[in-house]
């Protein structure tokens, strides 16, 4: 393969622009590939998440070739050798009614690919569609461009008095001056993006995520410990540490379309104790309870699922938006769940029924970021259109989304996309980066502090790792 860079321009759907497994530079303007393996993948991608085996969404399953012989509440999903008569063909056609999937419009290549499928007898490949994940797609990263330097993750310390950020390829130490963050140190972090990071409870380690790499900081001095290449397939999307197992971090792996894999790591030898297929998409944001006994994930494939993180068992799962959802976080005592979505939605749940309690108005933007504030009064969110919202004083609906299901408001508008959010622990300050690399702060009213521009802002004296 010749050599490429990418990275997560942003979390909303709008703007995924994933290279997908095993699929050569250009594919996407040549000839479809006659292969039943591609048809996989396409339904895989796109259909399976709302048509397997058990969701059925209107009685139809896309599981098997039988399946979509026998089809759902209207009949048959496919006419062999006919693809023009076929529902399943039907649907997915820009001015179909109802359109499937729901708010996405497949490629003309995609469409190509299942025309022929049916027109050729639409042969089946079980494995293609129902087995392990591919392996991971040899990849070679070109050095990162100068100009982008989206920020991406963002984590202050538990205490409070250091802010972490990942700049482009870098992460930034600050601390906390009652005048604003002030910049201890920066060092060139990862070959990627940094897409993730988290403190360890005493405050003295910084583990940091991005492509196919772990990274292990020493926050005294912001110098690597340790770094973990081996055993992960995709970018490190998400990190919390497990406080009732010291020196241990949840990860969230993957490969898009594909699987969505938890993966549990000793930050002190850099191995991956265990590992397990969470979603069959990406794992966009984890939350966990503040007792640990609970993980929770939230998926491309449009669900929340919760974990008991000690053994990877399955607990629960809500069928949570109508599209990816981006963000998730529980409330100071556990009870309840909020999520946000690409669908432009934030839903709060009962985490011990399952049931959705509130479901907040359509906004104009896809929710990228969330937190809950420990003091319980808050929940603070960014979007991808570059507004901060908080919200208070949630009340649970009786049915009908309602106007009055909680106190909204903007906080503020920024220019750019809004990607990331910290709270501090008593909830009187957040910060948020942004696509064109500032990190922008506010206390709990709303009222701004002074941007940070993190690509340019001075530091004392370099501290730069060894590199990787």
């Amino acid at each position: 393969m010749g050599r490429f860079h990418f990275t997560l321009q942003s979390r909303s759907t709008a703007a995924l622009l994933c290279i997908s497994a095993g699929m050569p530079l250009g594919a996407a303007e040549g000839k479809p590939d006659p292969e039943p393996a591609e048809a996989m993948r396409v339904l895989k991608a796109n259909c399976l998440s709302c048509h397997n085996e058990e969701k059925r969404k209107g009685g139809l399953a896309l599981t098997s070739r039988e399946a979509l012989l026998k089809g759902g509440e209207s009949g048959a999903a496919v006419i062999e050798g006919n693809p023009d008569a076929s529902p399943l063909i039907q649907s997915l056609a820009a001015d179909a009614d109802p359109h499937m999937p729901p708010k996405k419009q497949l490629s003309d290549v995609d469409l190509t690919q299942l025309r022929n499928w049916v027109r050729d007898g639409f042969a089946w490949d079980a494995a293609a569609l129902a087995g392990p994940a591919s392996a991971p797609r040899p990849v070679s990263l070109a050095a990162m461009s100068s100009a982008y330097k989206p920020i991406m993750a963002l984590a202050l310390s538990p205490d409070g008095s250091r802010l972490a950020a990942g700049c482009g390829n870098e992460v930034l130490l600050f601390k906390m001056d009652p005048a604003g963050p002030v910049l201890l140190a920066r060092a060139q972090a990862h070959p990627d993006t940094v897409q993730s990071m988290a403190w360890m409870p005493d405050g003295k380690i910084l583990v940091t995520g991005a492509f196919r790499r772990v990274v292990v900081w020493n926050t005294e001095n912001l110098t690597l410990l340790r770094e973990t290449v081996s055993g992960l397939t995709d970018r490190i999307s998400s990190i919390l540490v497990l406080p009732q197992a010291p020196g241990q971090a949840v990860l969230a792996d993957g490969l898009t379309a594909e699987s969505g894999v938890v993966r549990v790591l000793d930050t002190g030898s850099g191995h991956v104790l265990r590992s397990w297929t969470a979603h069959t998409d990406t794992i966009y944001a984890m939350a966990l309870s503040h007792d640990g006994k609970h993980l929770a994930t939230a998926g491309g494939d449009k669900l929340v699922k919760l974990w008991d993180p000690a053994t990877g068992t399955e607990t629960a799962r809500l069928e949570a938006h109508s599209s990816q959802v981006l963000s998730v976080a529980f409330n100071p005592d556990d009870t309840q769940l909020i999520t946000g979505g690409a669908d432009r939605q934030l839903k709060v749940w009962d985490a011990g029924t399952r049931g959705n309690l509130i479901s907040l108005p359509v906004r104009d933007s896809a929710f990228n970021a969330l937190d809950w504030s420990t003091s319980g009064a808050a929940v603070f969110a960014v979007m991808n259109d570059g507004a901060v919202m908080k919200y208070t004083n949630f009340k649970a609906h009786t049915g009908a989304q309602s106007s009055e299901t909680g106190n909204e408001r903007r906080l503020g508008k920024v220019e750019s996309a809004l990607y990331c959010l910290t709270v501090s622990p008593d909830g009187e300050r957040f910060f948020a980066g942004s696509h064109n690399g500032t990190i922008f702060g506010w206390d709990k009213e709303g009222k701004p502090m002074d941007p940070i521009r993190a690509a340019t802002v001075s530091v004392p004296t370099a501290i730069t790792p060894p590199p990787p």
